[in-house]
């Protein structure tokens, strides 16, 4: 088996996905792989720059504001951007009870990495480093899909993250942000068997490794 080459969003996908229809995640992937024509559709990516930048400069409405009219603008003109004013206007409104709820915050870049298990290789970029009240910092990954993610379907994604980060000397407490939930998300609290949350997370890569190869032998 060659090397399959995946990101963290991709594998939250996976995890919280419930029963069969999870296997179309990774054959939907491999899809867009063996095709050369199809690129990723950066659907999001305005509204994470209005995020970052509106945290920074502590103007977060305004960013936000910003972004949500200018999905508005680009709807009617690229049907891809249809309804993204609607997915914006909920993040906005998750994301502003967030600020609320966390207070001042100082934000920074934050380093990528990667977590390998046996073929599968997963990129892990979180959006940013945040240091909350006290000095602690937090890396957020910012999960914008509408949907709903538990204290379940996260660890495993936080134990993939916790991993990359380490081995780029990235100490910062990974932290999985449900965002359109407004609340601060999820993170590995100390009575959460590590051990057994990686032998889980391992045997879910696994599980996406089948999957991708029964795919290409169908």
């Amino acid at each position: 088996m060659s090397e399959i080459k995946t990101s963290l969003p991709s594998i939250i996908q996976f995890i919280s996905t419930p029963g069969a229809r999870r296997g179309r995640v990774p054959v939907q992937l491999r899809a867009m792989y063996e095709d050369p024509t199809r690129h990723p559709w950066r659907y999001y990516d305005p509204i994470v720059t209005a995020v970052v930048n509106g945290l920074r400069g502590d103007r977060l409405r305004t960013e936000l504001d910003l972004a949500v009219a200018r999905s508005e603008e680009r709807e009617e003109s690229d049907r891809r951007c249809r309804g993204q004013s609607v997915h914006y206007a909920e993040i906005r409104a998750g994301m502003l009870s967030i600020r609320r709820r966390v207070g001042p915050v100082r934000v920074f870049g934050a380093p990528s990495g990667v977590w390998q298990h046996r073929d599968l290789r997963v990129n892990v970029a979180p959006h940013l480093i945040v240091e909350r009240r006290g000095g602690v910092q937090e890396a957020w990954f910012l999960h914008l899909k509408a949907t709903r993610l538990s204290q379940a379907t996260a660890d495993g994604a936080l134990v993939i993250m916790g991993e990359a980060l380490r081995s780029v000397g990235c100490e910062a407490t990974p932290r999985i942000v449900d965002v359109r939930s407004g609340t601060v998300g999820f993170a590995l609290s100390r009575n959460r068997d590590v051990r057994m949350l990686t032998a889980y997370a391992r045997s879910e890569a696994e599980a996406f490794a089948r999957l991708w190869e029964a795919k290409a032998a169908a």
